[in-house]
């Protein structure tokens, strides 16, 4: 029996709807000011969504699927959280948005959120979508275009993450410790998921 499985048969349900680790939430987290109204974009059982409330001015969280959402739309949460259920590819983005959460390592349309994140005035992204692993907070400004890229490793808005290879010795450890943020990248255009 698997993990999942276990704590769903010892009656711990709350873990086991759990996306990420507590390390993953925390990391994420601090990235959220005081100031900050948060969109948290397939929020799932909501569980960051309550701890961002605690931290933020404002949470609104969108998530599709109605059974996470069931028991939790009638119980507590804190009064400064709105929930919406419903497809975040659908759903109006509300104004004042001040930073977006996209914990989400296996997303297919980061571009379209980061589009509309840009649409409504969002001017930050907390994610671990790009790189699938570590959460990072993406400024969501205008950035350099990938043609200033020469060198090394680049992570643009579209969610396309890669290394441009060059002569052996142009490349330094300095060289491959740094992040270009870019836009307009080879890999931007309309993704669809398998």
């Amino acid at each position: 029996m698997d993990n999942h499985a276990q704590r769903l048969t010892d009656g711990d349900w709350e873990t086991a709807w759990a996306p990420y680790d507590n390390g993953t939430y925390h990391a994420a987290l601090d990235f959220i000011h005081p100031d900050d109204v948060v969109l948290d974009i397939g929020a799932g059982d909501l569980r960051f969504a309550c701890q961002a409330a605690i931290r933020a001015r404002r949470v609104v969280a969108i998530e599709q699927r109605a059974e996470l959402l069931s028991g939790l739309l009638k119980g507590s949460r804190p009064s400064n959280l709105a929930v919406i259920c419903g497809d975040a590819l659908a759903v109006p983005f509300p104004s004042g948005i001040t930073v977006g959460v996209l914990l989400m390592r296996h997303c297919c349309h980061f571009a379209d959120y980061v589009a509309r994140l840009r649409a409504v005035g969002c001017m930050r992204l907390i994610t671990n979508a790009r790189w699938g692993m570590d959460v990072e907070c993406i400024s969501l400004a205008p950035q350099p275009s990938f043609v200033s890229v020469a060198l090394g490793w680049y992570a643009c808005l579209c969610g396309a993450v890669n290394f441009l290879p060059g002569l052996p010795d142009a490349i330094t450890s300095t060289l491959l410790q740094q992040i270009r943020s870019v836009e307009l990248c080879p890999a931007c255009r309309p993704a669809a998921c398998p």
